[in-house]
């Protein structure tokens, strides 16, 4: 494994795993933003989608979103550092 391949799954790591803690620790910051923008804008909520910020179970939704992006980045970390690149 190069140092440049070490580099990126670092960094790689560490975004994904600072994103699921901030959907799983933050959840209500990043879903007072999500329902501020959606009131906000028009062009925003034209989206397919866009109106699930609104609902009551948006956080839950943030949360199992969190909690599967550290699954993958789990899955991914191991998968490299057990199986190696080949």
């Amino acid at each position: 494994m190069t140092t440049s391949a070490i580099i990126w799954l670092v960094v790689m790591s560490l975004f994904f795993y600072i994103c699921g803690g901030l959907c799983i620790f933050k959840t209500n910051t990043l879903v007072g933003w999500a329902q501020r923008n959606y009131a906000k804008s028009k062009f925003v909520q034209a989206y397919p989608f866009s109106g699930m910020v609104m609902k009551p179970w948006y956080p839950t939704y943030i949360r199992v979103a969190g909690i599967f992006i550290w699954l993958w980045a789990l899955g991914i970390d191991s998968l490299v550092l057990f199986r190696g690149f080949r």
